[in-house]
């Protein structure tokens, strides 16, 4: 079994994510970033973009992130979002409207 930590995506509306995570992909304030279990503690802005969710046995799951806060603790990454839409439900138009 792969080593998993536990993940919280929330945005100012709702909580979007709560779950035992393998890793994600962010875009950081200084690049892209990769999390994985036993993460050194991180305290970092993120850019807008998608977050990358490899949640338990591989599966994905994708969320467009208008930008935030990302908080790594042993054990579990918060990352609270001014705005997030799920992949699934972002089509283009509204992300282009979500950042202008």
């Amino acid at each position: 079994m792969a080593m998993t930590y536990h993940l919280d995506v929330v945005s100012a509306e709702k909580q979007m994510f709560s779950g035992l995570v393998e890793k994600i992909q962010v875009t950081g304030s200084e690049g892209e970033l990769g999390i994985f279990p036993g993460h050194a503690p991180l305290l970092t802005a993120i850019k807008p973009g998608m977050i990358r969710i490899v949640k338990q046995h591989g599966h994905e799951e994708f969320i467009y992130l208008s930008g935030g806060i990302l908080e790594v603790q042993p054990g579990s990454v918060t990352v609270l979002a001014d705005t997030a839409i799920r992949g699934q439900d972002l089509d283009e138009a509204r992300a282009l409207g979500i950042e202008a």
